[in-house]
């Protein structure tokens, strides 16, 4: 052993760490990687099915870059209920929504005008603005007061059982290996992918990001004074505590504050490009900074008045896998199986969509009722809504710089979060067999709400040309009290969902009428924009005329989305058409 001398131990002493050993190293739920997707997962699992016996397998020390400082309303809500709630008040900032700043003149750098586009009053539903580092700490503490094993040490073998247990190899510190075994396995690896890769399940994005982004503390916040707002509202909060996006050519820039670890006020400053965009590569602070000053002088000064504590660096780092649940009982979750763009602060939200799927499905596999078209359901409701989201955010980059362009389609996918996504993720749809058929149809990048956005794009594109140079501040707010559905927050329950979305598509019936009187008589003879405008009228009545009672139990939805109606594999859990696959 690496030189060390051999340690003698008494016979029965011998025999009692074998049979200690031999316990502890089977589990109920093994997961492979210490990140806050993996300890998230474990926590999850520690509250709401605590019988289980959890182990958490990754290196005690972080060395991977961490981002991911924005919480929203669905992600916030899991901390709570896991039992941060209190964390979060004392330890971190609150986060009063995402700002948007579009330069009036994006011809003149120096001119200090932006439409500023940011949420109208306090949010009803709370968000945090958090140091990662204290976090995942508290995360970690957690766990280790809830009886979640850790296991220190990286993974370089996995083993899948086909209807068996699992095999899982561990590598410690000393180059030791020992042989952990459980029932069901999550990869929250994160970039390294196990299990995507071993399965071959890896796939290619349309469109590739790169992201470099530091730490800045000690720097002067009251630079930020001298943007000239274009547009504001007098009955916001603080407007420091935000998220803040700064547009331009193929990028955006986010400012977010965090409470350092000593307590003082730091600040994440991170710029992300689509590289067929903008092509310059950004890989230093030098480099920021020149870039910087072509379109954002101020935001040059802000870093240069603070020092930096860090840098990090992704280039190219879009990716997604084509199956993330099995009902063999393996699972990928989070930048394991997706990545995400930051654009509005969704990686921790589908991560949490992920956990609670995953913990639906496991209940069912623990009571014998598990079938293929169930997990099938849950993977294609999760996979529609990443890629949703992520198509939506790619074809953002061509128009960021056209401020007019840019805030009609963000308008639309922020309706699209606040009516539509975030009821039914706070009602569990997504961990509900009819509730995920229903969104795999409603949110599915080539149909439903995806289809809406997509055939939008042209439009708007026609009525900017027609208004070369519209007024300033001129379209719709992208944070309306309307597009954030304020009204509906004052209940949150699931039989408001229905009034929830046909008011979101009776909306865009007058957008897109607004949008056809504004771009000319030759649009209104577009075929794709008369059929996005009748679909969106008769998903504004049907589902309005449903009344208040939830979707996911009234019988018609259970009929249209009935158990085994439209699986792909219906039929017992053993059919897994990868079966061939798990045991390479």
């Amino acid at each position: 052993m690496r030189g060390r001398p051999e340690m003698r131990t008494p016979p029965r002493q011998t025999h009692l760490f074998e049979e200690h050993r031999v316990a502890r190293v089977d589990c109920d739920v093994l997961i492979m990687g210490n990140g806050i997707v993996g300890n998230l997962a474990a926590a999850w699992f520690a509250r709401h099915m605590p019988a289980l016996h959890v182990n958490v397998v990754g290196p005690a020390a972080r060395t991977l870059p961490i981002v991911g400082e924005s919480l929203v309303e669905f992600s916030t809500q899991l901390l709570q209920e896991i039992g941060l709630g209190r964390h979060l008040v004392e330890e971190q900032l609150p986060k009063y929504g995402l700002t948007f700043y579009y330069k009036v003149d994006p011809t003149a750098p120096a001119d200090p005008r932006y439409v500023v586009d940011a949420v109208p009053t306090n949010p009803p539903l709370p968000a945090f603005l958090v140091n990662r580092f204290t976090l995942d700490e508290a995360l970690r503490q957690l766990n280790r007061d809830n009886g979640v094993e850790h296991v220190d040490g990286k993974v370089v073998r996995v083993k899948l059982g086909s209807g068996a247990r699992h095999r899982v190899t561990v590598r410690d510190a000393d180059g030791r290996e020992r042989t952990h075994t459980a029932r069901w396995a999550i990869d929250a690896t994160g970039r390294r992918r196990l299990l995507a890769r071993q399965l071959h399940l890896g796939d290619r994005v349309p469109h590739q990001r790169s992201s470099f982004w530091f730490r800045l503390a000690d720097f002067d916040p009251s630079i930020l004074d001298r943007i000239d707002p274009v547009t504001s509202d007098a009955r916001r909060p603080d407007a420091y505590y935000a998220t803040h996006h700064f547009f331009g050519r193929g990028n955006w820039i986010w400012l977010i504050p965090v409470r350092a670890e000593t307590g003082r006020q730091m600040m994440s400053v991170g710029l992300t490009c689509r590289p067929d965009l903008f092509p310059e590569p950004v890989t230093t602070i030098p480099e920021f900074l020149d870039r910087v000053a072509g379109e954002h002088p101020i935001l040059g000064d802000l870093v240069r008045s603070g020092w930096v504590v860090d840098t990090n660096l992704y280039r190219n780092y879009m990716y997604r896998t084509r199956r993330r649940y099995s009902s063999q009982g393996w699972f990928i979750v989070g930048d394991a199986a997706d990545t995400v763009d930051p654009l509005y602060s969704t990686g921790l939200a589908l991560a949490t969509m992920a956990i609670q799927q995953v913990g639906a499905i496991v209940r069912r596999d623990q009571a014998g009722s598990l079938t293929e078209g169930f997990v099938g359901r849950l993977d294609r409701a999760y996979a529609g809504f990443q890629e949703l989201g992520e198509g939506q955010v790619a074809r953002l980059y061509d128009v960021m710089r056209a401020g007019y362009q840019c805030r009609l389609r963000m308008h639309l996918h922020v309706i699209g979060f606040f009516h539509m996504a975030l009821p039914l993720l706070l009602n569990g749809y997504h961990a509900d067999a009819v509730g995920a058929a229903m969104m795999a149809r409603l949110g599915g990048p080539a149909h439903g709400l995806g289809r809406q956005l997509t055939d939008f794009e042209p439009l708007i594109a026609r009525a900017a040309a027609r208004r070369p140079s519209p007024p300033v501040g001129a379209g719709v707010r992208v944070h309306s009290a309307f597009a954030m559905n304020h009204s509906w927050f004052e209940h949150c329950r699931d039989d408001e969902i229905p009034r929830s979305l046909s008011r979101m598509f009776r909306h865009m019936v007058a957008l897109r009428l607004r949008l056809l009187w504004t771009a000319g008589v030759r649009s209104w003879l577009d075929p794709v924009q008369l059929g996005g405008l009748l679909r969106s009228a008769i998903w504004g009545v049907a589902i309005g005329a449903l009344g208040r009672r939830s979707l996911k139990r009234s019988r018609l939805t259970r009929w249209l989305f009935a158990s085994g109606r439209g699986d792909a594999h219906p039929g017992p859990a053993s059919s897994d058409p990868m079966r061939a696959e798990l045991t390479r």
